[in-house]
């Protein structure tokens, strides 16, 4: 197995990439695909940022063709159809309901047309098609929502279940293909000579080891101004991030099955209710964010926001801030852009090049970007890669050209014959390619509340880098969404964790506290400081 020992001392790596993110991962995966001896250092975990705290939907995006990109929505609505084929454990159908309320800012006849246009850019028969609703639809499907002028629509698009294990999935097969991962790994450094990027310095948690490089890929996501004001060259500001908040909802009614698309009356922001893990999702806000990116958290003003066009769009729900069970932030990192509106600034992604805007060589910073579009990304980001290197003799061996999931008959039938009951196969099944190692791991239950298996947390430690107990319940289990956060069996886990790592009881009670600041901070409950 290669180590850091070895980075650096051997030949420079054709890349490194900064940032474990879902589109670290992608660049990760793809030019380790072509050949490429690239290392992914992540700050803290995979998928901790951005990718973690989102809405999770794989979507074209209704409200960017309002905004004239086309391109932006074909492209995305292509990968949503390529995600649902090949990766049907993570990526789901979604059925979302369109109630035309009475302060929807668009005629019924705008948003038919918006939706038939959303059908056409879809690739034929991945989703089925937009269909109109009367008033009783609506009553029938969402009687918790309040009047509508005219009924509504309803549509369909795609949510991942899990965002950090896609990310996860991509990581390990980097890793696989010969690329160098690490996460709690920072990169403190951007080391340049002659006005080319020559290494970067990483710190393991024990020592500082410096890493040479031919190029620089910086995909840490809002973290990106940050990465690149520890290089040599001089001080650059790209980002213009903006923060969504969610908050997750218990209610004293049955849970809603089906998904609510609208807009807010106050601001006409776009809106989404999604049930998720016996709670509904409700978000979000996009609200400019100018501080340390680790600083987001929800604020009072998000979650009043939130709480009040949930009762506007939801009033047969019964909703108050009483029904929060917990919420969470987090930042979409956007190019910067002056005198226009957050919703107006685009979520397609750029690839800047610093040795071309009088920067070090080398370097590149990658901006913006949504969750469906990981694919195009990488691509783009190795073929500068590529192109930025001394020609070499003959193709580079390209390593398993796919980017798909093993045969879900594989592991579909591995979960069908565990034995286990039918609600725990139903939850295990976003593992995947995973299940093998989880079942043959363990099938006892750590925890009767949530479920997890002495298997998952054991194939977390040994096949997917876990090291913290929030790695294990907050980025691979997904435990830590359900509306006790984790808490209900973090101790249980930490005991297991221990027992394979080696923890004293020092470390065991340190690693119980962290995990517990962490959901605390970032997922934070009613009254939690």
């Amino acid at each position: 197995m290669t180590t850091l020992d070895d980075l650096a001392s051997g030949p420079p790596l054709d890349a490194v990439i900064v940032g474990g993110g879902i589109n670290g991962a992608a660049i990760t995966a793809e030019t380790s695909r072509r050949g490429l001896r690239v290392a992914l250092f992540e700050a803290d975990d995979y998928g901790f940022g951005t990718t973690w705290r989102s809405t999770k939907l794989i979507h074209g995006g209704l409200r960017y063709l309002e905004h004239g990109d086309v391109r932006l929505v074909f492209e995305s609505l292509r990968e949503r159809a390529w995600l649902l084929r090949a990766k049907p454990h993570l990526v789901r159908p979604r059925r979302f309901i369109l109630p035309l309320v009475p302060w929807t800012r668009r005629p019924a006849w705008q948003l038919r047309a918006g939706l038939a246009m959303y059908d056409t850019l879809a690739f034929r028969g991945s989703l089925p098609a937009h269909r109109r609703l009367s008033a009783n639809d609506v009553r029938n499907l969402a009687p918790y929502v309040g009047e509508t002028e005219g009924g509504g629509f309803s549509f369909y698009d795609a949510r991942a279940l899990s965002p950090e294990r896609l990310t996860l999935e991509l990581v390990l097969l980097a890793e696989r293909r010969g690329a160098f991962i690490a996460n709690h790994t920072p990169v403190t450094r951007i080391i340049t000579s002659a006005g080319e990027v020559a290494a970067v310095e990483v710190d393991d948690g024990r020592r500082r080891v410096i890493v040479p490089t031919s190029t620089v890929i910086n995909a840490a996501g809002p973290w990106v101004d940050a990465v690149n004001e520890v290089s040599d060259q001089p001080p650059t500001k790209f980002l213009g991030a903006t923060r969504g908040t969610h908050i997750a909802l218990e209610l004293e009614t049955a849970l809603p099955k089906e998904a609510i698309f609208s807009t807010a009356r106050e601001d006409g922001r776009v809106l989404f209710a999604v049930p998720q893990e016996g709670l509904l999702l409700f978000g979000t806000t996009d609200v400019r964010f100018d501080l340390e990116p680790g600083e987001v958290r929800p604020t009072p003003e998000d979650i009043d926001y939130l709480v009040t066009e949930a009762r506007l769009l939801l009033p047969g729900l019964g909703i108050d801030h009483r029904s929060i069970r917990y919420s969470y932030a987090g930042l979409r990192p956007l190019q910067r852009a002056t005198g226009r509106s957050e919703a107006e600034i685009s979520r397609r992604h750029s690839l800047i090049d610093h040795g071309a805007t009088g920067g070090a060589r080398g370097v590149y910073s990658v901006i913006g970007g949504k969750l469906s579009t990981f694919r195009p990304l990488a691509r783009e980001v190795a073929d500068e890669v590529e192109a930025s290197l001394p020609e070499i003799e003959g193709d580079l061996p390209e390593v398993e050209r796919p980017l798909a999931s093993r045969a879900a008959g594989e592991w579909q039938d591995a979960l069908n014959t565990s034995g286990l009951e039918l609600h725990t196969r139903a939850r295990l099944a976003v593992y995947g390619p995973a299940l093998p190692a989880i079942l043959a791991s363990g099938k006892a239950a750590l925890c009767d509340s949530c479920g997890t298996l002495e298997g998952e947390v054991q194939n977390a430690i040994d096949n997917e880098h876990a090291v913290t107990i929030g790695d294990v319940i907050l980025r691979r289990t997904g435990a830590g969404w359900r509306k006790d956060r984790g808490l209900c069996c973090h101790e249980r886990i930490g005991v297991a964790m221990a027992r394979a790592l080696g923890w004293s009881q020092v470390q065991l009670r340190a690693q119980v506290e962290a995990f517990r600041a962490e959901v605390d901070y970032h997922l934070p409950a009613p009254g939690a400081e």
